[in-house]
């Protein structure tokens, strides 16, 4: 047969391996590229950690020059639109500009003699020009600029990879159309800046000294530096006025529209109306700098081991700690490694935080509810327990045991006050009564007893038939109280006895007899094993016991040993007593002893 602890053991094993195999089923698709369970809600935890980072710095070297609402109303008379830009972008040269990124298609034949004038302004310094991809199901058609255009400038794809919500998530750094292959705008303006060579090897990117780990398919991760502003800008309309060296002379400069219901905007983490330049630019700064997150195979392999260690500890401190501790306990596991994951986005790594939530929070859960459906469960055994207990024993030893079930594995010598009490004419009456009516007549005396000894902090230890067996001292702090607590309750004893009237008899009362005595006692436990008892030995016991035999013989109902008297915190009460030195059976000498009468008591 299964033990207990090993059946414990082996539930411990089973929910690990639950919870283990939940976290697998959600991380290997995870890690294997396919993130569609979580991606939404990683998405908007991404969001929450590029707001908790604040506002970072964008390399200087990269600039925005905005078509923005000044420079459209300023020049509204001025000209054709490519006659301006050409004029912008002389002067974007003019001042002394390390190069340019043009965020605008132009897909459009125009006059001649203009686009002649817009293609040597584009090629008076380097320069890379926008394509855009359209997409229709597999398909995709790159548009691109016209062929004087191409002829004067890199060409680069200006598409970006946004979520169901329109922010953008990925640049794709490549594009194949049509069996050719197209790169990123912001590539071909990062190395029209740099000067150096992109190569693609291994899932990565590597542009002069600095190597770029890509997701799958050449993504780059979008990291935004901030609102919309925090590239820096000036207008495009003072560009039509002459160059301005102060603020571009050196720099990689983007050029495309901001002005209002112009261009492509999109949402970000930090505002909902960003124009589509300042995300180019954005990602170009990330591209020069340095500065770009880290989101692929292998990131999402850490996040596979991250979810599946935290769900395994999260279930097992939730499983082996008391419920109280084990749920905060395992919340701040996960709220740990959620810090450990914005720690990680500030250095520059993108690790799921979605995940891990996905794969630890249900079976916590599950394991919490388990565990506080069994733990009520054991409450509600141990309440049945401690409620069969406390009707086999006193309620204040039931409460000791409760707490230490070894207590009394070893004796104790204690100094106690015993009460013996025992029912008077109890043959006679059982005569009078029959089986049924002996039962009630006992079953009574026994509460009597329960209640005059119980309510004055005694312990009743054992029923022997007409009579009982008690104890006070097991809790009391002084030795007085507990002589003066069995004295009350053996006078509420006899009082409640007189007033009684076994069933069938109303003209006869019961009576009984009580010997006290307060000495030294062995407290233990008696029995075998498997069924054990509560109890007192020793001289002053049996002292006690033969009290009862001197109350039969003075015709008294409560007789007490002189050492009991002693231990009264008011002796005044002894009054009512009568003095006596007897001989008790089995005892050399006499015994100084008190007794009361009926009389004395009633």
């Amino acid at each position: 047969m299964i033990s207990g602890r090993l059946r414990r053991w082996l539930a411990l094993c089973a929910a690990l391996a639950g919870a283990a195999l939940w976290s697998l089923a959600l991380a290997v698709p995870h890690m294997q590229g396919d993130t569609r369970v979580t991606q939404s809600i990683d998405y908007r935890l991404l969001d929450l950690r590029h707001r908790l980072a604040g506002v970072q710095e964008t390399d200087p070297a990269v600039v925005i020059v905005a078509v923005d609402d000044e420079t459209l109303a300023t020049d509204a008379a001025s000209g054709d639109n490519r006659q301006r830009l050409a004029r912008i972008i002389r002067n974007i040269a003019a001042s002394g500009a390390r190069g340019l990124a043009l965020d605008v298609v132009l897909a459009d034949e125009g006059d001649p003699e203009t686009d002649a004038a817009l293609a040597g302004a584009l090629g008076a310094l380097p320069t890379a020009i926008a394509a855009a991809a359209r997409f229709s199901g597999d398909e995709s058609e790159v548009l691109l600029p016209q062929p004087v255009f191409r002829e004067a400038a890199r060409v680069g794809v200006v598409n970006l990879s946004a979520d169901a919500f329109g922010t953008p998530r990925f640049a794709p750094l490549i594009l194949v159309s049509d069996g050719q292959i197209h790169a990123a705008l912001v590539l071909q303006a990062a190395q029209v800046f740099t000067g150096a060579r992109a190569e693609f090897a291994d899932g990565g990117l590597r542009l002069g000294q600095r190597t770029f780990h890509l997701e799958d398919g050449f993504f780059l991760p979008v990291r935004f530096a901030g609102p919309s502003g925090t590239v820096p800008a000036i207008s495009a309309g003072s560009l039509l006025e002459g160059p301005q060296p102060d603020a571009l002379e050196g720099r990689l400069v983007v050029l495309g529209f901001t002005a209002s219901a112009v261009g492509d905007r999109f949402p970000t983490p930090f505002d909902a109306d960003m124009p589509g330049v300042e995300v180019i630019a954005t990602i170009t700064s990330q591209l020069i700098s340095g500065q770009t997150l880290r989101h692929d195979a292998h990131t999402r392999a850490w996040d596979a081991v991250h979810a599946l260690v935290l769900t395994v500890l999260s279930v097992l401190v939730v499983l082996m700690l008391p419920l109280p501790r084990g749920i905060p306990a395992a919340l701040g596991l996960i709220a740990v490694s959620l810090a450990g994951v914005m720690t990680l986005f500030t250095a520059g790594i993108w690790m799921s935080a979605a995940l891990p939530l996905a794969a630890a929070l249900p079976p916590v859960l599950i394991a919490g509810a388990m565990r506080y459906t069994r733990e009520r469960s054991e409450a509600g055994r141990s309440a049945r327990a401690a409620a069969s207990l406390r009707r086999f024993q006193s309620p204040a030893l039931a409460s000791r045991i409760e707490q230490d079930p070894e207590y009394l594995s070893v004796p104790q010598e204690r100094d106690l006050v015993i009460l013996f009490v025992d029912l008077t004419g109890f043959t006679g009456l059982s005569q009078q009564l029959g089986t049924e009516g002996t039962r009630l007549l006992l079953r009574d005396f026994h509460a009597l007893t329960t209640a005059a000894v119980e309510t004055r902090e005694g312990s009743v230890l054992n029923y022997m038939g007409d009579g009982a067996l008690a104890v006070f001292g097991l809790t009391e702090s002084t030795p007085g109280r507990a002589a003066d607590n069995a004295l009350d309750a053996s006078f509420a004893l006899v009082k409640a006895l007189s007033d009684y009237h076994p069933a069938g008899l109303h003209n006869v009362t019961a009576g009984c007899r009580i010997g006290l005595h307060a000495g030294p006692v062995t407290l233990s436990r008696l029995g075998a094993e498997s069924h054990q008892q509560v109890t007192v030995t020793g001289d002053s016991v049996n002292l006690a016991s033969r009290l009862m035999e001197v109350a039969k013989s003075e015709a008294a109902v409560i007789v007490v040993s002189r050492d009991f008297a002693d231990a009264l915190s008011d002796p005044s009460v002894l009054d009512r007593a009568i003095a006596r030195d007897v001989s008790i059976r089995g005892r050399m000498g006499e015994v100084s002893v008190l007794a009361f009468s009926a009389g004395a008591v009633l």
